[in-house]
């Protein structure tokens, strides 16, 4: 069911993504006097085509739906003859900025849907986590800066935090820039500054997650109880005897009454055998267990394979957000700036080998989310949406040939040397772009595969 969900939610998002972007060029090819031919969502065999319209434009749909095209009269088809009435029609006789404008329109409508499906969400009534500070890291930046467990995060950089991850975005940037965050927190009744430098987070590795784990800015969390609700299959719980009910009293000799300090206490072990202190229905056990070392947001953790019991936020560390229009616009806005910038910035830290390779993502994970999303509820995955929007938005824009970005910088050669572009430069430039993006695409497909395998 799982796959089936995968496989929807990635058919209609392409989908809709595709004819959004594809849409662009249409629509403003079309307003700027440029006859369109055909346009097509998906490439191969057609399962649906339409011819309509004065231009008797063909409107396709076809069998495979990664991307799609709008093809223009001109654009040098050979298979097609620009008669001399239709000649001031042809994309190719267009001056520089119509061309540009068209090419834009397809990345510009990508960034225009993010804006207002983010938007719309911003109107939904939502239901956050209050922006108090549970217990940081004793290493993490926060720590050294001076913050500290029940502070109340109030603004960073000037920019207010009405709840835990409102602006972990622009945070996102900033560490990615190495600029310093100012903090201004409410301790008891007093506000305090803090001043946190990010020029020694770590980033290879980095994801929102693990990036606010090493700043120290983790949310409170309700106490959970170190009673046993999974036990994973094949795990060293499971191998030990360790049962689903069964309450950690201890762990070689410390006393815990809590998942967080049962956490603290096998999380350094390192895979050095433990001895545990067990109630299992009032009666009083002792079993050992070995823990197995994962990698967590890049840092090494032992583990012995269970989960907790769920335990609901208490009603007072819950804020609820609400909008109006223009503060959701506003909302929209800034989230899918941010987005984009954060995309490009990571983008340029992969290229100068900064950032891991790792953070590509192929279309097998796009169909995982999606298919998560789909099974969450509507407003996730419109919020999938809007994310995949913005990367399909900033991807076509990068300066590659066959893009719509190295389109835009042949009309920027144009431009400052006052001539076209030589055909045989053209053609060199869209192979080089051909390798570039079949490189790509394999990278995405190997992290995607490695990312199931493991």
């Amino acid at each position: 069911m799982g796959f089936l969900y995968s496989v929807i939610g990635f058919i209609i998002a392409i989908g809709v993504l595709v004819a959004v972007h594809e849409f662009g060029h249409y629509w403003v090819a079309k307003k700027l006097g440029v006859k369109v031919l055909k346009f097509s969502v998906g490439f191969g065999k057609p399962l649906w085509s339409k011819v309509a319209g004065p231009d008797q434009t063909e409107y396709v749909i076809a069998a495979i739906p990664l991307g799609g095209y709008v093809r223009m009269l001109g654009e040098n088809d050979p298979d097609v003859k620009v008669t001399e009435n239709e000649k001031h029609r042809a994309f190719d006789n267009q001056p520089i900025w119509k061309r540009s404008l068209i090419i834009l329109a397809g990345p510009g409508i990508n960034f225009l849907f993010a804006i207002v499906l983010l938007t719309f969400l911003g109107l939904q009534s939502e239901e956050r986590l209050d922006p108090v500070l549970g217990d940081p890291r004793p290493n993490s930046a926060l720590v050294q800066a001076g913050g500290q467990s029940g502070d109340r995060l109030l603004t960073v950089n000037g920019r207010e935090i009405a709840f835990m991850s409102h602006q972990q975005l622009y945070i996102m940037n900033q560490v990615l820039k190495s600029e310093p965050l100012v903090l201004e927190v409410l301790s008891g009744s007093s506000k305090r500054t803090l001043n946190i430098q990010t020029d020694k987070i770590p980033i290879y590795n980095i994801n929102p997650r693990s990036m606010m784990l090493q700043l120290g800015l983790v949310p409170q969390l309700p106490k959970i109880s170190s009673e046993i609700d999974v036990v994973g299959d094949g795990s060293p719980a499971e191998k030990a005897g360790i049962k689903k009910g069964d309450k950690i009293l201890g762990i070689n000799g410390v006393k815990v009454n809590s998942w967080q300090a049962m956490s603290e206490q096998i999380a350094p072990s390192r895979a050095g055998e433990l001895l545990l202190e067990i109630d299992r229905q009032g009666a009083l056990i002792q079993l050992k267990v070995t823990p197995e070392v994962r990698e967590f947001n890049g840092e090494s953790r032992a583990v012995i394979g269970v989960g907790p019991v769920a335990t609901p936020y208490d009603l007072d560390q819950i804020v609820k957000i609400n909008r109006s229009f223009w503060q959701a616009l506003i909302h929209g806005l800034d989230q899918t700036w941010q987005m984009s910038t954060v995309t490009l910035r990571m983008l340029g830290k992969m290229i100068t080998l900064q950032v891991s390779h790792e953070n590509i993502n192929g279309p097998i994970t796009i169909a995982n989310v999606a298919g998560q999303a789909i099974q969450i509820g509507l407003d996730y995955y419109i919020h999938v949406l809007a994310v995949i929007s913005i990367s399909l938005g900033v991807m076509n824009l990068l300066p590659i040939p066959v893009l719509d970005g190295g389109h835009l910088l042949v009309h920027l050669v144009e431009g400052i040397a006052g001539k076209r572009v030589a055909e045989s430069f053209f053609a060199v430039g869209q192979r080089i772009g051909v390798v570039l993006l079949l490189g790509f695409m394999l990278l995405a497909f190997y992290n995607d595969i490695f990312r199931l395998l493991n």
